[in-house]
């Protein structure tokens, strides 16, 4: 079972008392170190994992306790069978819940940021990207960059893993993953996010033909 969840940043507010009440100290003091968009997103994505997880693992206590994996993964430190993921940009935050490890990463779509493509993504990747019309380049670009940050997540290697170690064919879907340095299986997901068309929004999970998950958008 996996689900995503998004919320409009502006949903809430991160001096709100009863929303503050939610979330545990330390998160608090990790979000309020942070300034302005950061600790706003920071915040909404904070919230909506509380919600997540009441929504699909009744069970667990909450406010949540979190810590930080190795790789830098955070995780549920009473709960480490229950997986999520978050991910902001601009307006939205996202998150990912699962059963199995998962990744999600949302990006606003912007002109003019492929130059990340050519320092940081796998040859073939840029080999595929230059072989588009300039008019579909964009949309591939930023189903690329986002597949591939959620993938890093799913596995929580952090920098251990960089961009260009692994390529994803976007030419079929669902998108294939090659990656000599894992062995596990994924499925990688592009869903519609209606909400925003001028975002992009991918997710993966750590399992072989995983069902696509469903998006829960909040407001």
């Amino acid at each position: 079972m996996t689900a995503v969840y998004a919320i409009p940043v502006s949903a809430v507010h991160p001096d709100d008392s009863a929303s503050r009440a939610k979330l545990s100290r330390d998160r608090l003091e990790q979000i309020d170190h942070r300034q302005d968009a950061a600790r706003a997103q920071g915040f909404a994505a904070s919230l909506l994992l509380e919600y997540a997880v009441a929504q699909h693992f009744s069970w667990v206590v909450h406010p949540l306790s979190i810590s930080i994996a190795e790789g830098g993964k955070p995780y549920l430190v009473s709960e480490p069978g229950v997986h999520f993921s978050l991910s902001h940009s601009a307006d939205w935050a996202v998150c990912a819940v699962s059963d199995r490890p998962v990744g999600v990463d949302i990006e606003r779509c912007e002109p003019g940021r492929r130059d990340v493509a050519a320092r940081f993504f796998h040859k073939e990747e840029v080999r595929y990207l230059n072989s588009l019309l300039p008019s579909m380049r964009e949309e591939a670009f930023y189903k690329l960059w986002t597949l591939k940050e959620s993938f890093v997540k799913t596995t929580g290697r952090g920098l251990d893993l960089p961009l260009r170690s692994f390529q994803i064919d976007i030419r079929r879907m669902p998108p294939r993953l090659e990656c000599d340095e894992v062995t596990e299986s994924y499925s990688l997901f592009l869903p519609a996010f209606s909400a925003a068309p001028d975002y992009q929004l991918a997710v993966c999970v750590e399992q072989a033909e995983a069902e696509e998950p469903v998006v829960h958008v909040l407001d």
